[in-house]
């Protein structure tokens, strides 16, 4: 009887989830894994015989298996169970840069960097330390490339004389690492920052970002499962530029404050930690009471585009840092309803989005430019906008690499010739390499 009985569910577990996985409700996209999940290939002859089509399928049972969410979701409980946690647990990982040799990966671990790539998205190389749940970069900057990204600030501010050029740089998470023998790396990042002040020309003008936020340190001012800032750290931001612009930062407290819980962002997409799936950001944020009308402009257009909005409250899960501008978009320009003729653009990558929204309190535009979408041509829009400032609001990893600074740099004049006689603006520094030392 027992032998029938262990036959039986046997075949109902061999024949059972597979027919669960065809009739269970599929999902196209993983918010956890912020990525597409695999679809049921169509069958060919061709591809059964060479094997590519029994590959597919095997990725899509991976990718659709029954209640697969929830038993990924426990993993971090079972690794859990077998120990305990202790105060300041650490370990470190590294990221391989894909394309390097084993010698150049090598070097680049025994360096101890973090490199991000020159592509459009954020990617990541390089050794980060884990403690109690919360992933750090073991890097901080180079000052040879922080001269580099001077040049290129300077050379706006020498083409626009008219208008006002901000550099407004963040500095790494690694800068306020709670462990004293990690200190070295806050010493590091401001040197890497103070280069850029201090080779800025042209009258363009230096945003004191580190020291905002190295002034309010006790606050935790980064997520810890993501490589964003928390609000609250760009908030301090916006105050650093506010101070070098000569404007009055409003007031948290009047503004309207929200928040949002169990966000687990793109540092445990990396490490796959069970401390760092365990240890959940809680995101609280402010919105300025302003009205506001958004629109997405893609990446062509500086005139028609689509509806869109400054705040997204449907936000949530892996994707709740889109709660910014909805994420990456190529160009946005915000009206408010602050009618005082000043208009700002906002060059940045995704650091930027969480430091854009505070400007609505101060501008009656604002043109946000994602420096790795945009094709829009920037001196056109200074120029026929009538811009007052232009604020390079980028995270430390786009401000030291040739890559994204020459993306940068060529924003001026893409898209085709955007008044008669513009010329490309000249790479007069290029220096070192695209790292995080």
């Amino acid at each position: 009887m027992n032998k029938k009985i262990n036959v039986l569910l046997f075949f109902t577990v061999l024949f059972g989830f597979p027919l669960l996985t065809l009739l269970l409700p599929k999902v196209d996209y993983s918010e956890d894994e912020k990525r597409k999940l695999a679809q049921f290939p169509v069958f060919s002859w061709e591809s059964y015989l060479a094997g590519h089509w029994t590959n597919k399928i095997d990725k899509y049972f991976d990718d659709h298996f029954p209640f697969r969410r929830a038993l990924i979701s426990w993993t971090p409980l079972f690794h859990a169970a077998k120990g305990f946690e202790s105060k300041n647990e650490e370990r470190v990982v590294v990221f391989k840069r894909k394309g390097k040799s084993p010698k150049e990966q090598a070097k680049a671990e025994i360096r101890d960097t973090l490199t991000f790539l020159d592509e459009f998205e954020e990617n990541f190389s390089g050794a980060m330390v884990i403690i109690d749940g919360c992933v750090y970069p073991m890097g901080a900057g180079s000052p040879k490339m922080g001269k580099a990204f001077a040049s290129m600030v300077s050379e706006y501010a020498q083409r626009f004389p008219e208008i006002r050029v901000f550099s407004a740089v963040a500095p790494l998470s690694s800068a306020f690492i709670p462990v004293e023998k990690y200190r070295h790396y806050n010493t590091k990042n401001r040197n890497s920052l103070l280069a850029i002040k201090n080779n800025l020309t042209n009258g363009a003008i230096f945003s004191d970002v580190f020291e905002e936020l190295n002034n309010h340190s006790r606050t935790k001012l980064y997520f810890g499962t993501d490589h964003h800032w928390k609000p609250i750290g760009a908030y301090y931001a916006y105050v650093a530029f506010c101070k070098s612009a000569g404007i009055q930062p409003v007031p948290l407290t009047k503004m309207t404050k929200k928040v949002k819980y169990n966000f687990v962002g793109t540092m445990y997409q990396y490490t796959k930690d069970p401390t760092v799936k365990a240890h959940p950001d809680t995101m609280e944020y402010w919105e300025p009471q302003v009205e506001t009308v958004a629109t997405n402009l893609g990446s062509q257009s500086t005139t028609k585009g689509t509806s869109a909005k400054v705040f997204y409250e449907t936000s949530s899960g892996g994707n709740t840092y889109s709660t910014f501008l909805g994420g990456d978009h190529p160009l946005m320009r915000i009206q408010t309803s602050v009618k005082n003729g000043k208009k700002a653009v906002v060059v940045k990558n995704s650091m930027g989005n969480a430091f854009a929204v505070y400007l609505i309190s101060h501008y009656e535009e604002v043109w946000v430019v994602d420096l790795r979408y945009s094709k829009q041509n920037l001196a056109k829009i200074i120029r026929e906008q009538h811009i007052n400032d232009l604020v390079f609001a980028v995270g430390m990893y786009a401000a030291m690499s040739n890559g994204t600074i020459g993306m940068m740099r060529r924003l001026a004049f893409q898209g085709g010739t955007a008044e008669k006689g513009t010329k490309a603006l000249k790479n007069t520094t290029r220096l070192g390499t695209d790292s995080i030392k």
